[in-house]
């Protein structure tokens, strides 16, 4: 099994080469390939001989091209801006492709390539990590339960940080997406642009989570299943985060950041250096923020016991009853990877499902979201392995006492 990891050297595809390596049915070789080519090469030193690295800038999609050549599978762990490109090459090298998610505009642009990669015989699963991938998934064990299906809720949740910590367990720069960009719910069988951190709700995880407040943000999720689940009567599906992991306070101060102006995507001209006559120079905003924030020192999550609850509600009918089910998947920190439930529930999915697909496990052909292509109790399987586990709960009235509300 020969398996390339795009953006090899970030954390998510530090964790996934990772568990590649060192999980069941190792891979014979895995490529992390990143832009920082020290980087990928400290990555895959520490990880044996069955590990290389490579340089790689996902803008040049013949070079991508040629490095993916003779792999089984591209798993994509770069920044979601990329995934097209991504893509492209794997069509060029004629590689299944796998990736992290798209931030529901970049999925729904994916998605038309469907005919390319059916044409090619290819699969590419869009978003198998956490949330998109294992929530999606849920969704599709949920949903297998029921006649109908009428809402899909899904809610993602940490314990805050600790106070005055500052650090950011995925992609800054999809953080900052995130406080910025409308989510998109689906509501009344209608997709609904809404304010960034709106819908607010305490919601009930599992302990040692219990309660946290949750709110709306921009998700794949929501991009694909109601599409996948139309033909069901879904008539409602939104996705709620605990503040991206980073706390109340400190996604409050981003998003001041933001309304200032400072994560804004256009250069604007500032001088070189100092004022006055200075020759200018053209930045991007987002670029400078960005850049300050990973100047921060590092900050380790000591005071937050590193799990993590994703939670997936579908309220429908079956048998011509009212049901409510709710599963839930809980990982506390790995001790042999030293990583939180969070990150690992990103990096096991992935690793797990690029696994199937190598091995041809998977026989569909073209994009698809999670939900339409990954056996759910095979992937909660492999996640128990791991540390996780998972747990359903069936809510319907007793007969003859009203409904569920």
């Amino acid at each position: 099994m020969r398996v390339v990891i795009l953006g090899g050297a970030g954390r998510m595809g530090r964790l996934i080469a990772r568990d590649l390596v060192e999980g069941p049915d190792p891979a014979e070789e895995v490529i992390v390939v990143d832009l920082d080519e020290a980087a990928a090469i400290r990555v895959a030193q520490g990880l044996g001989a069955a590990a290389r690295a490579a340089f790689c800038d996902l803008l040049d999609v013949d070079q991508t091209a040629r490095l993916l050549r003779g792999a089984d599978v591209c798993i994509n762990a770069a920044q979601y801006d990329f995934n097209l490109q991504a893509m492209q090459a794997c069509l060029e090298a004629g590689v299944p492709y796998l990736d992290l998610g798209g931030l529901f505009h970049m999925t729904r642009r994916q998605l038309a390539l469907d005919e390319e990669f059916r044409s090619r015989g290819l699969l590419a699963i869009l978003g198998m990590g956490s949330c998109p991938g294992l929530s999606n998934v849920q969704a599709a064990y949920l949903a297998s339960q029921l006649d109908r299906v009428e809402r899909l809720r899904i809610y993602n949740g940490s314990p805050p940080p600790g106070e005055g910590e500052f650090v950011w367990g995925y992609s800054i720069r999809t953080i900052l997406d995130e406080i910025t960009m409308r989510p998109v719910v689906f509501e009344e069988g209608s997709f609904v642009e809404k304010e960034p951190l709106s819908g607010e709700e305490f919601y009930l995880f599992h302990e040692p989570i219990s309660w946290q407040k949750v709110h709306l943000s921009l998700h794949s999720e929501v991009a694909t299943l109601p599409l996948t689940y139309a033909e069901k009567g879904l008539r409602e599906c939104f996705f709620k985060i605990t503040f991206f992991g980073l706390g109340e306070a400190a996604v409050r101060r981003l998003k001041f950041l933001a309304d200032l102006g400072l994560t804004d995507r256009e250069p604007i001209e500032v001088p070189a250096v100092g004022e006055g006559e200075s020759p200018r120079v053209r930045v991007r905003p987002r670029d400078v923020l960005v850049e300050v924030l990973q100047r921060q020192p590092a900050v380790r999550e000591t005071s937050s016991p590193g799990f993590k609850d994703v939670a997936t509600e579908a309220w429908g009918w079956r048998g011509g009853k009212p049901v409510r089910l709710r599963v839930d998947t809980i990982a506390g920190p790995h001790p042999r990877f030293e990583e939180s439930g969070g990150a690992m529930l990103v990096a096991v999915p992935a690793a797990e499902v690029a696994r199937w697909i190598a091995r041809g496990e998977i026989p569909q052909r073209g994009v698809l979201p999670p939900e339409q292509a990954v056996e759910p109790l095979r992937l909660f399987q492999a996640l128990a392995r791991r540390g996780a586990w998972t747990k359903r709960t069936i809510v319907e009235p007793i007969e003859g006492i009203g409904t569920i509300g």
